[in-house]
């Protein structure tokens, strides 16, 4: 059982989830997005073991928070974790420099870039225009033989769907990706191969799940998996 998109450092009680986690066959590819997070979701690793594929980047909203090296920290993850994918890093237009040209398009660019120099995987985080994601990597000559995208939280439609099976996109699919019925129809044309589920877990997860940020490890863990088998198509 895969979750492809959670922020294990995020949660309550992390290390005790994690094992909570393990111990019922879940693996995960964790995500930590903000400069805060990367430290965090380091500590994670030796506790989940094989079971955790750790992601490093910078989301949209993070980029203001961002220190002046942010690319070189990230670059050093990727170097002493051999198995460690970007991200998620795109654009969002809720947040300041979505416009065309804006600050976002350039440190996505820069990220995607770093994915592509240490041939890994980079995850997408897309609240806005996905024709601009795929131009951006086309531009920056996107290897997908070596670093495949994956399309967190993937909520776009048929032409995008088409448009990212001819780049070997994985579309990670949540509980909302489905409630819109163009993303649901267009998922249903993706070879299975190139679907992923995720919960994109967070402490908001816990808080909207059990009232309270106080609820017991196993608890957290057992709704969690709850929830990554409950998505389908």
């Amino acid at each position: 059982m895969l979750d492809s998109h959670i922020h294990l450092a995020r949660l309550p009680q992390a290390a005790e989830v994690c094992l909570a986690l393990k111990s019922l066959g879940y693996e995960a590819i964790s995500v930590a997005c903000a400069p805060w997070e990367w430290a965090a979701n380091e500590k994670l690793i030796p506790i989940m073991g094989s079971s955790m594929t750790p992601t490093f980047g910078l989301h949209p909203f993070e980029i203001g928070n961002a220190p002046e090296d942010w690319g070189a920290q990230i670059s050093m993850y990727l170097t002493k974790y051999p198995k460690a994918w970007v991200g998620e890093c795109g654009i969002d237009k809720r947040f300041p420099g979505y416009e065309k040209g804006g600050f976002q398009e350039a440190v996505f660019e820069r990220q995607a870039k770093i994915a592509f120099a240490y041939a890994r995987p980079l995850v997408i985080h897309c609240l806005g225009d996905y024709r601009r994601i795929f131009g951006i990597l086309e531009n920056a000559d996107y290897p997908k033989e070596t670093s495949p995208i994956l399309l967190h939280r993937f909520g776009g439609d048929m032409e995008t769907v088409r448009r990212g099976v001819r780049m070997g996109a994985l579309f990670s699919i949540h509980a909302d990706s489905i409630q819109k019925k163009s993303t649901r129809e267009a998922l249903r044309e993706v070879p299975q191969h190139l679907l992923r589920y995720e919960t994109d877990a967070d402490e908001s997860f816990v808080l909207r799940n059990f009232g309270t940020k106080k609820a017991s490890p196993s608890k957290i863990a057992q709704r969690i998996v709850e929830e990554l088998a409950s998505i389908t198509l």
